[in-house]
């Protein structure tokens, strides 16, 4: 009868192994084959254009396209210098690639990872991953169309709620002594 027991507590521990080894962190090198399968370094070279881009475009607006001094032009490029040394510092692929396997590591089994990765290697997998920057790029597109409708009622509901603020009677205001009214007399 107790080595019954203990047999039944042995299949239990041989049957549960599976399951706890499905539930372990995901691997530094499956994160890494991930990484690589999935491009994603080519999303940071992605960021850092738009990036580039939106310093371009605050050069650009600083100067209001008007030409400038060669004084101005030379603090503008400095600026522009000095913003690309932050932007190649802060988006290298070795510190992004360490935020990258604590996020993941953090989020996946390696179970998980498994699923992916095999998915990842199929034409359907392969597919997506060429198509989603495509996809992202019109869905923010799409985002955008939604989100200038959307400000300009809220700008609007803004507008009117002034409105209806101005339009109070000042409550917050200390009242005006009436000079006809008699005061109290003091206690």
């Amino acid at each position: 009868m107790v080595q019954t027991k203990y047999w039944a507590l042995f299949a239990c521990v041989l049957l549960s192994a599976p399951v706890l080894a499905n539930d372990a962190p995901a691997s530094d090198e499956s994160i890494r084959e991930l990484l690589a399968i999935t491009d994603a370094h080519k999303l940071i070279d992605t960021v850092r254009g738009q990036v580039d881009a939106m310093v371009n475009a605050s050069a650009k607006q600083a100067t209001q396209g008007n030409p400038v001094s060669p004084e101005k032009q030379a603090i503008l490029d400095r600026m522009r210098t000095k913003m690309e040394a932050v932007i190649d510092d802060m988006l290298n692929w070795d510190t992004l690639q360490a935020m990258y396997l604590r996020t993941y590591r953090a989020s996946f089994t390696q179970s998980e990872l498994d699923g992916i990765l095999k998915f990842y290697k199929t034409p359907a997998g392969q597919a997506m991953i060429k198509k989603m920057p495509v996809v992202m790029q019109n869905v923010m597109g799409e985002m955008q169309g939604l989100l200038q409708p959307m400000q300009q009622k809220m700008q609007e509901i803004q507008r009117e709620t002034l409105q209806e603020l101005k339009a109070l009677p000042q409550k917050d205001a200390l009242p005006q002594k009436d000079a006809a009214a008699p005061e109290a007399p003091a206690k």
